[in-house]
């Protein structure tokens, strides 16, 4: 089974400038996802997509794979799903790669642990092969969406209309999106 992580670390923020590079406990905060997907048993092909030059040289001197996004892909209103698909696309252009499986990996969310990831995949195979889903997202305990992880079949990257084939399951996971949520995470992982 050959599964693709892929963690979307644009250089730009408006509510925390540079979040995705800001040191939490002296770690950049996209490498808590990086190190969460490393530590994974099936060896999956780990990609950051980054626009960001800091970012890039943190990945290139901790060799970790990384694309050079579209300027047009690391714009605020851009979307995360058209990251995932122009990574895919990217991909399959310049190798003909093609996985069974892939994740969308959240930077701004250091509470990823590899344990996480594998429930996650866990679920989501489990439910393919029971019930045919295709996509898995994560849901806090009060059923709210948290978009640090999404697991999907490679056809699901790329569908135009929703989905009708998902599944969830639960973990509570804090986003950071202030300075606020800095705090309180440096709290948690301290």
């Amino acid at each position: 089974m050959e599964i693709l992580i892929i963690i979307p670390a644009r250089g730009g923020s408006k509510r925390l400038i540079g979040k995705n590079k800001i040191k939490l406990n002296g770690k950049p905060l996209f490498m808590y996802s990086v190190d969460a997907a490393k530590n994974l048993n099936c060896n999956p092909r780990i990609i950051v997509s980054t626009d960001d030059k800091e970012i890039q040289n943190i990945c290139f001197d901790n060799r970790i794979e990384y694309l050079d996004r579209n300027p047009l892909l690391a714009l605020d209103y851009a979307a995360k799903q058209d990251v995932i698909v122009d990574v895919c696309h990217e991909l399959w252009e310049k190798e003909f790669y093609k996985p069974d499986i892939v994740i969308s990996l959240q930077a701004n969310s250091p509470q990823v642990k590899t344990n996480v990831l594998e429930k996650g995949l866990s679920v989501f195979e489990k439910s393919k092969s029971k019930n045919g889903w295709k996509e898995i997202i994560c849901l806090n305990k009060n059923g709210e969406q948290n978009g640090a992880i999404r697991i999907m079949s490679y056809r699901s990257v790329f569908q135009k209309t929703l989905s009708t084939y998902v599944t969830t399951y639960k973990s509570e996971l804090v986003d950071i999106h202030t300075q606020k949520d800095l705090d309180i995470a440096e709290r948690l992982i301290s």
